[in-house]
């Protein structure tokens, strides 16, 4: 999928989805050519497929699974032999005592606490687990070996008549999402430097004041703008640019962010005002509300459960019968692989059916000594969902809390997957007029054809 914002490109994943249809639907990969070798032509269209669904699988860290997963997948594929691919994968691997918990499981003789205690202490673990350290390739690269099919126009740098292209690789990271070109972006004095810009993205979040302290200008009414002093196209006698604010932001805390962006230079910073509530209201002229700012919590907690969001009090069934807690794990579970395969959705854990804020603190005495506290709840959230669903899905989960009404609340997003979600009984859920429902082996197959594009 592709994420343009602002006319720039700045996260794609269409070459991985490329290569995902083509061993889906048994399409033979073109081999460019690479040295005028077909042997070293093969290895780096190799590696680089591997290295994109190791990069797509393996999250959280499942080394082992994720390259038995990709070495099934391909040799089903039949483009590429079981050693071609071992080459690839003991090329890039590496011994370490750094495991993952797919390693602890594997190995249940080794006591989790008394290796982190080897991480302080220096000493030495007896075994190692391979781990697999895979280059990143530049659009570029991509472009060359067939595997991309977007194919970004080039943008020419303003400083340099370099030309860049308007990909993901040339865009910067955080919030901002500027398109700048790599050569000039590495010359930047200070925070200020606007060298190397070719697009401007987002207005920032995040505010950097470390060469130069913002200044307060007061207008001759109730009208007021920030400086920064060493503007460097100021048109001031004084040399200072002026700052007006040009973007918005309202975060997941519910504090207000203003970007600020210069007149002359278009240098840009950030600065958070102290408010008052976590719900800030939005005043029209004739002072009645006409919106309030809140936590995107907040926002999904108005909402009534539906098709994108549910709710649940707690985590972990208050039943004293092991069936009936089985059975409630499985519900959570199931709504997870739901919106997999209907959509990005939220699973909102603390508030009760009727969108009281109840908090999941009843929930911390449960999970264990030494686990009563928010990292507790997502383990123990982690480890109810791969019991039902294959871990190479935990990458479409992100688990957020957020602190309202003197409560924690747990806000799981679910983004929809690229392939389809079943639990490990076979069974494929979607959500449909918010309820979690269950389709027939018929109603998947059209589900399957009429959503994933294809059959199973």
């Amino acid at each position: 999928m592709k994420d343009i914002q602002n006319g720039i490109l700045v996260s794609c994943d269409e070459c991985i989805i490329n290569i995902m249809n083509k061993i889906s639907e048994k399409t033979p990969f073109e081999i460019k050519d690479f040295k005028g070798d077909p042997e070293i032509s093969r290895h780096e269209s190799l590696k680089f497929i591997i290295r994109s669904l190791y990069q797509t699988w393996n999250k959280p860290e499942v080394p082992r699974h994720c390259r038995e997963k990709i070495t099934k997948n391909l040799l089903d594929h039949g483009q590429f032999e079981q050693n071609e691919i071992d080459v690839v994968f003991e090329g890039y691997g590496y011994e370490s005592d750094d495991y993952s918990d797919e390693f602890y499981e594997d190995h249940p003789e080794i006591d989790k606490r008394e290796e982190i205690k080897n991480v302080f202490t220096g000493k030495k673990s007896v075994l190692t687990e391979k781990k697999y350290n895979f280059p990143s390739f530049s659009c570029d690269y991509k472009i060359y070996a067939g595997f991309c099919t977007v194919n970004p126009e080039p943008e020419k740098c303003p400083d340099c008549g370099l030309e860049v292209l308007n990909a993901p690789d040339n865009v910067t990271w955080g919030y901002e999402k500027d398109l700048v070109c790599p050569v000039c972006f590495g010359k930047r004095d200070d925070e200020f430097d606007t060298i190397g810009l070719i697009k401007d993205g987002n207005p920032t979040h995040h505010g950097r004041w470390d060469t130069q302290k913002p200044e307060f200008e007061f207008g001759d009414t109730d009208y007021f703008s920030f400086l920064h002093p060493k503007c460097k196209k100021s048109e001031l006698p004084d040399g200072k640019g002026i700052m007006h604010v040009n973007g918005l932001w309202v975060d997941s805390c519910g504090r207000i962010v203003l970007g600020l962006k210069c007149i002359y230079c278009g240098a840009k910073n950030a600065l958070k005002p102290f408010t008052t509530e976590k719900e800030i209201p939005l005043l029209n002229e004739s002072g009645s509300k006409w919106k309030s700012f809140k936590s995107p919590v907040m926002e999904l907690i108005d909402n009534v459960e539906n098709k994108e969001v549910e709710f649940k009090s707690c985590l972990i069934s208050d039943s004293t019968d092991p069936n009936k807690k089985k059975d409630y794990e499985f519900i959570i579970a199931k709504s997870v692989a739901a919106f997999m395969n209907s959509g990005e959705g939220y699973l909102l854990f603390g508030i009760d059916k009727y969108r009281n804020i109840v908090g999941i603190e009843k929930d911390y005495p449960k999970l264990g000594k030494g686990k009563e506290d928010q990292d507790g709840f997502q383990l123990r959230f982690s480890d109810i969902i791969k019991k039902y669903i294959e871990k190479s899905f935990f990458n479409y989960i992100n688990v957020e809390f957020d602190h309202l009404q003197d409560h924690d609340v747990c806000c799981v997003r679910v983004n929809k997957s690229d392939i389809p979600c079943y639990t490990k009984e076979g069974q494929f859920f979607i959500r449909a007029s918010g309820f979690t429902q269950q389709l027939s082996a018929k109603e998947t197959v059209d589900y399957l054809q009429a959503n994933f594009n294809e059959q199973r």
